[in-house]
């Protein structure tokens, strides 16, 4: 017979408790079920322990354990019902502390209530006293509770005595304040990449008749000349238009097929430009991009932004593009020229294209990417660096 061990046990339960959907078992009358038998379990323990262990009698023995009851049934509720929901409610959680001592002082006026109504009422309990460290002729007042030194001596026995309610009642709380606050989050997730998928195609439908436009002119200028580079040109047209309305519906891409979404869209760019102009695209470490991942279309407002503002100086016009790939890093740069006199290019790195870059980064890589961009003098720069995972 096969072994389980321990290790295994623990595994198999934490997996079924997760399975389970508790708060929808947690109906109302469950939680009132639950707590009629958490207080009568307390109860019981009481009786049993001042019956058995200190040898009271049956009737000073149910005397005492109600006693208990009542007093710690009244601050439980009182401070988990309405002080801390008054306290969340109001953002005031200083509340809380202050009103721990008022606790206190209600709990100790509530035990000694039950002594004066017994002593008035003729049931003797003065065989107790020594175990409250009062004389046999004690005489218990109503008031005598809210003295300093009774309030302190009585302390640690009110901590005592409801440590294990608030201890559990704590625990849950954090449980499901924690379960509330995992859900918001993961709602909050879901919308921004819904709002993000929405900004994507948004952001490829902005890409096809724009580029689709531009490119097919300098199409036509090719085949007008019967220059032989027209079949290159429609071939990396056709592999563009697959890959964005096809492949980047995915959350991950092969970095080779984002590689060949670059290249093709830089050399389609490129032939826009008189070749004086410095347009020039290395990619280094290619081929570590085989096992590589990256989400789709991640630099297309970079590489666009580039030849959108730039190539504009007619003294020095340039793009130039530096990708670096090692076995587990995609770092990107990219720089163009910029005019100086032109105004528009100061509110680049806050245009919609850098937000949406910004927010996907945020949401896919949170801790694993890097965006640097530096607005110089004549040039403008941004640098990506991201830690991708292996397919």
């Amino acid at each position: 017979m096969k072994k389980i061990r321990p290790d295994q046990i623990i595994t198999k339960v934490n997996s079924f408790f997760k399975k389970q959907d508790f708060d929808s078992l947690y109906t109302s009358k469950v939680r009132i079920i639950m707590h009629f038998g958490m207080w009568l379990m307390f109860t019981i323990l009481l009786f049993s322990n001042y019956y058995d262990v200190i040898g009271i009698s049956i009737n000073q023995s149910l005397f005492l354990s109600v006693r208990v009851l009542v007093s710690s049934l009244v601050i439980f509720y009182l401070f988990f019902y309405l002080v801390i929901p008054y306290a969340r409610g109001s953002k005031l959680w200083i509340i809380p502390f202050l009103a721990a001592p008022i606790c206190i002082l209600i709990w100790l006026f509530i035990n000694n209530l039950f002594y004066v109504l017994a002593y008035r009422y003729g049931f003797d309990i003065s065989n107790l006293y020594p175990l409250m460290g009062k004389e046999k002729n004690f005489i218990p007042t109503l008031w005598s509770v809210f003295s300093f030194k009774a309030v302190i001596l009585n302390a640690l026995s009110v901590i005592y005595s409801l440590s294990p309610f608030f201890f559990t009642k704590i625990l849950i709380d954090i449980r499901r304040i924690n379960k509330d606050r995992l859900r918001i989050q993961d709602q909050r997730s879901k919308l921004a990449l819904e709002n993000i998928k929405v900004e994507k195609d948004f952001l490829k439908a902005q890409l096809n008749p724009h580029f689709l436009f531009n490119t097919l002119n300098n199409l036509y200028r090719l085949a007008i000349k019967k220059d032989n580079t027209a079949p290159e040109v429609v071939l990396n047209l056709s592999e563009i238009m697959g890959y964005t309305l096809y492949d980047s519906d995915a959350e991950y891409v092969s970095l080779t097929k984002e590689l060949d979404f670059i290249e093709n869209y830089f050399s389609l760019e490129k032939m826009r430009y008189p070749k004086s102009y410095e347009i020039n695209l290395q990619i280094e470490g290619r081929e570590h991009a085989t096992y590589l991942t990256i989400a789709p279309l991640l630099t297309f407002t970079l590489i666009e932004n580039a030849f959108k503002y730039g190539l504009k100086n007619e003294e020095e016009s340039f793009v130039i593009l530096i990708i670096n790939i090692t076995k587990d890093q995609f770092v990107f740069e990219i720089k163009n020229d910029r005019d100086i006199l032109d105004k528009t290019i100061t509110s680049r790195s806050r245009g919609i294209g850098i937000k949406n870059l910004k927010k996907r980064l945020h949401l896919i890589y949170p801790t694993k990417s890097d965006l640097q961009i530096t607005d110089g003098q004549g040039e403008f720069k941004v640098s990506l660096n991201i830690a991708l995972q292996h397919d």
